[in-house]
């Protein structure tokens, strides 16, 4: 249980960062941002900075939750942990599909800042990586 707990550990320190960088572009857009702000994508995009914060906020809540609690953890190991659940998300391509989605929306975040063609794309591109996984993944559960 103690490397699952290193693994808690190191998990709470990488949402940290993305918190923190969600946070300085958040700054970034309310103080130094002036002449873009009443655009459309200006605001998708400050939404979409703000769910990335949020989502990290709770995940990191939910993993202190179970750093705290030994009973919360085990419960918190056998879901990851999870045969079943495993071998769906690896036929689906879910570990990689998650990484590549996010990196994806993360870079459309920093490039829609300069240029709307390619920030449009890449979250068309993340979506539609995003939704293909889901139903791959949706199908294998009723299968298995």
């Amino acid at each position: 249980m103690e490397v699952y707990r290193r693994k808690l550990k190191r998990r709470i320190w990488l949402l940290s960062v993305l918190v923190l960088f969600s946070s300085a572009l958040g700054v970034y857009d309310v103080f130094f941002q002036t002449d873009i702000s009443k655009d459309g994508i200006f605001c998708f995009q400050c939404g979409l900075n703000t769910a990335i914060g949020i989502i990290a906020a709770v995940q990191i809540i939910r993993c202190r939750g179970a750093l705290s609690n030994d009973e919360k953890l085990k419960i918190q190991f056998n879901k990851e942990n999870d045969e079943r659940l495993i071998a769906i998300r690896a036929k689906a391509g879910m570990p990689m599909l998650m990484v590549t989605s996010i990196t994806i929306i993360v870079v459309a975040i920093i490039a829609g800042y300069f240029n709307t063609v390619i920030f449009i794309t890449l979250v068309s591109a993340a979506l539609f990586q995003l939704i293909i996984g889901l139903l791959i993944k949706l199908l294998y559960m009723k299968k298995m």
